[in-house]
Parts: C-alpha cells; sequence; structure tokens
C-alpha cells in the first residue's frame, strides 16, 4: 500500500513540475462537433479529460486537435516546429522536461528546417554547430579563422564577407533562421 501512495505521490510531483517549470496552457479542440474542448498542463490532465469527454449524446471523443495557448516564446515555436499532435504529445512534453533549453534553437533546426520528426531530431541533436549571429557574421568569423591569416594585412579589405556568405548559404553550408526572436546559423547545415 505504502509503494501506491508513493507513486501517486510521485505522479503528483511530476504534474506539478511541468507547470512550473513552463507553465505552458495547450487546448485540445475536438474533431467532434458536437463536444466541447479543455485546456490542459500536461499529458496527465489531458489523459484525465480526455476519459470524461463526451459530445451532446454522449459518446466518447477519441480525437482531438492540440493548440498552443500559452507560454513562453521559445516552447511555442517549438511546439510549431516539432507539429505537436495527440499522437506525439507526450513527447513533446518529455522534450519540455528532458532536453536543456539551451538545445532548443537545435532541437528547432532540425524539426522546422531540415523537417526531422521529434525522436530523429533528439538523436541528431550534438551534431548541430549554432551560431549566434547572422549568416553573415558566421561567415565573417569562419573566414577569419581559416583563411585571414595567409591573406596580407592590406589585402584583408577587399574581402566581400557577404558574397562569401551567400555562398556558403547556396552551397548549403550554412544556414540562417529565428528561433524565438533570436537569429541563429548553422555553421554544419551539409552535415546534418
Amino acid at each position: 500500500m505504502e509503494k501506491i501512495n508513493n507513486t501517486r505521490a510521485d505522479s503528483q510531483s511530476k504534474v506539478e513540475a511541468h507547470q512550473i517549470a513552463y507553465d505552458v496552457i495547450l487546448y485540445a479542440q475536438p474533431y467532434n462537433l458536437d463536444a466541447k474542448g479543455f485546456y490542459f498542463h500536461n499529458p496527465e490532465e489531458f489523459g484525465d479529460e480526455t476519459e470524461h469527454c463526451l459530445d451532446a449524446f454522449g459518446l466518447h471523443v477519441e480525437e482531438f486537435e492540440i493548440q498552443f495557448i500559452d507560454g513562453n516564446r521559445e516552447a511555442c515555436d517549438l511546439f510549431d516546429a516539432c507539429g505537436v499532435n495527440q499522437a506525439n504529445l507526450g513527447q513533446f512534453f518529455d522534450i519540455l522536461d528532458d532536453v536543456p533549453e539551451y538545445q532548443w534553437p537545435a532541437l528547432y533546426y532540425l524539426c522546422d528546417v531540415v523537417g526531422d520528426d521529434m525522436e530523429t531530431a533528439i538523436n541528431k541533436l550534438d551534431d548541430v554547430i549554432l551560431y549566434t549571429g547572422t549568416l553573415k557574421e558566421a561567415a565573417e568569423e569562419l573566414f577569419d579563422e581559416c583563411y585571414a591569416h595567409s591573406i596580407p594585412e592590406n589585402l584583408r579589405f577587399y574581402i566581400d564577407y557577404e558574397k562569401f556568405a551567400r555562398d556558403c548559404e547556396l552551397g548549403g553550408d550554412m544556414h540562417e533562421f529565428e528561433f524565438a526572436g533570436t537569429t541563429y546559423t548553422c555553421t554544419n547545415a551539409a552535415c546534418v
């Protein structure tokens, strides 16, 4: 009996952790027009509500569209990029719990730009190299690190960093994107 009580306490603390850490509010909109939707904060709450969701005729409602209602901008952008739906909702909350926020831009890049699903993206997170800044800034830093030492100082003024950045983008080596209002550049886009 004591073990059951501990399990309940553990699940209750997990529910509270979701609400405190990310405080996202989602809405489950039934595809059945004769049923009312509901707001929820975590997968446990979603499961409880779906068990009791009935339409106007007393029939159980099973299919929902999941909508992002409130939360921080990072979670909202990630929600959109991951294509969260009823089938992968638990996986999205696992990301909020398990993936550190500093890796969210890489996850966003893999899901939104590359087109990976959440599971594939999580497995490739360590492969993504991001530069916080524009494509031009990333290309300029790359050029300076790799080539500037071999170019005489008086000729460095003639380097067109914008064209170099454009070549890097067109070649598929770099890609600029925005996540939660911050500009990032993936500097190894061809490898991911």
